[in-house]
């Protein structure tokens, strides 16, 4: 069993379960770190997303290739505006993440995350 199994099929829920509380909880329960992302889900295009770009180097920083269980920013819609959390299974990349439009939190391959609308950003590293 891999460790991303138990939040696979979590409800999304805006600010109590969204792509942010989940990197946060990864962060807690699989790393150790307590991570505090700046401010409050607020309806949007911006929101909390434009808050944690604009002040991620306070509790992340860019690493050049994919590691276990630490973040990846992805692009949407033309903005960085969602967070996964990066798993490696039988040699694959695979990205975790609470989708919106899907309800619930699944499990993509990182070759494919482009087909479900997603560029990746950058790999990045809790501090």
């Amino acid at each position: 069993m891999h460790w991303s199994d138990c939040y696979v099929g979590r409800d999304y829920e805006p600010g109590t379960a969204d792509c942010a509380v989940l990197a946060c909880d990864v962060a807690r329960e699989v790393l150790g770190v307590d991570i505090q992302l700046p401010g409050a889900r607020r309806d949007g295009p911006f929101g909390r997303n434009a808050q944690i770009q604009q002040h991620q180097s306070e509790f992340a920083r860019r690493i050049d290739a994919p590691v276990d269980a630490q973040p990846v920013l992805l692009i949407a819609r033309g903005r960085a505006q969602h967070i996964g959390v990066m798993c490696q299974l039988a040699g694959e990349w695979w990205v975790l993440h609470a989708d919106e439009a899907a309800g619930f939190v699944l499990r993509q391959r990182l070759r494919d995350i482009a087909r479900h609308g997603y560029t990746v950003e950058g790999f990045y590293e809790w501090l």
